[in-house]
Order: C-alpha cells, then structure tokens, then sequence
C-alpha cells in the first residue's frame, strides 16, 4: 500500500512542510487500516475486514474469530463483473461494513443513484434498440408489399422473395426480443413497451398472414401463380415510428 500524501510531508499550525516518511511506501495493509480506512472494506486487502464502528473505537487488530474474507479471490470475481454489477456488489459490501458517518452515508448514495441511473440507460438503449429494428422490419415487410402489388416485376428468385418477409419477421423477433430484457422499467417505460409490443405483434400477425400466402403461392404454377394476384391490392402495413 502507498500513500504519497501522508508520505509526503507533516502540518504543524497550518502550515505544511515537506519532509519524506517512507513509512507510507509500501505499507502493510494490517498497518494502514489503523489509520486509513476504504469505503468499500474489500480493498483492505485484509482477510479479516475491519468494520467501521471498529475503526471508530480504534479495535484494528486482527480479529480471527470474523469470518475469513478471502479478498483475493473476491478481486478476482470484481475484475471479471461488468460494470453494473462491480456498483451492487461494492454497495451491498459498504452496506454490511456500516454506515458510521456522512462521508460513507453520501458515497453509498452516489453508488446508488449510478446504479439506477445506470439501468434507466440500459433500458432507454434497449427500447431504442427495439425501436430501430421494429423499423427495419416495417419498412422492408412494406417494401414486399409494394413487390407483391406489382405482382412480383421485376421477377427475381422465390428465395429471394420469401427473404424479403424473413427478414421483416427477423427484425421483428429481434426487436421483441430487446423488450424483454428490460428489467424492472419505471412506469413511463413500461407503457411504452406495452404499446411497442403491441405494434410488434400486430406487425407480426401481418408478417406470418404474408409468409403463408407465399407458402400457397410457391406451391402453384405459372398460371396459379397469377391468379393469386387478382384479388386487389394490399395496403402497407404501416410507418416507422419517430
């Protein structure tokens, strides 16, 4: 442990003179607990964690009847977390060791409001996410549609055909799919995601109506095939949403 402050010099009637203290150069973390304290209490490198309250009442000692806190292999598990779940794990952590003061008080509201602050974007990105793939799908399942009123002219491949609806059911399914891994939205969030939803599907009905229609379609010949054209002409769908 270093602590190039402290090592750095002394104050003696408010002023400050320089004066190096190697004794804060690689210190020993059971050394500078006695002085030094983390809000998190797993960077005490300590295998058996001093409280708050204990710091407070100068009990800094090693005190093997605690439970043995293998800190190692906690940093480990911290490096391998993503970002979201290093804030909940250091905030249950601050939490256990005790909220003694109002510097921890306020760096455990900050922790916090990162934490929710940081799921409203994830769900923000997320219904965004749903939002622009719920678009690709309707713009390239009317773009079939406007190919199906002209009764398939220019003539391309039935593969070709059958991936232009595929590939609005695709984006479909990936935008619903977005919806559900929104956790927990608030109530503005979740009525939109209802309503989204409901697009979705509505797209979707449309979306399987066509790919059968094409199923019977294939299945004929030229001249079955053209006379499944004269029924009239399908609307679009609809239009992307802003």
């Amino acid at each position: 442990m270093f602590d190039p402050t402290w090592g750095s010099g002394y104050v003696d009637g408010g002023k400050f003179y320089k004066k190096i203290n190697n004794d804060y150069f690689r210190i020993d973390p059971s050394t500078l607990i006695k002085t030094h304290m983390p809000f998190d209490f797993m960077w005490q490198f300590l295998n058996y964690p001093v409280t708050n309250q204990e710091f407070y009442e100068g009990k800094t000692q090693q005190n093997k009847s605690k439970p043995f806190f293998n800190f190692v292999d906690s940093i480990k598990i911290y490096e391998s977390q993503s970002y979201i779940e290093q804030l909940i794990a250091s905030t249950g952590r601050i939490e256990k060791n005790g909220i003694k003061n109002s510097m921890i008080f306020d760096r455990l509201q900050h922790l916090k409001l990162e934490i929710e602050n940081y799921k409203q974007n994830q769900t923000i990105n997320l219904f965004n996410k749903a939002v622009s793939d719920y678009n690709d799908g309707i713009n390239i399942f009317n773009d079939f549609i406007q190919y199906r009123n002209k009764q398939f002219t220019p003539m391309k491949p039935d593969a070709e055909i059958q991936s232009m609806v595929d590939a609005a059911d695709t984006k479909l399914k990936d935008a619903k799919a977005k919806l559900k891994e929104i956790q927990n939205p608030d109530s503005n969030s979740a009525s939109s995601i209802v309503q989204l939803t409901k697009s979705i599907d509505d797209a979707s009905n449309q979306v399987t109506e066509q790919q059968a229609w094409l199923k019977t379609y294939f299945s004929k010949g030229k001249s079955g095939r053209k006379s499944m054209f004269y029924d009239k002409k399908i609307s679009w769908f609809g239009i992307p949403l802003n």
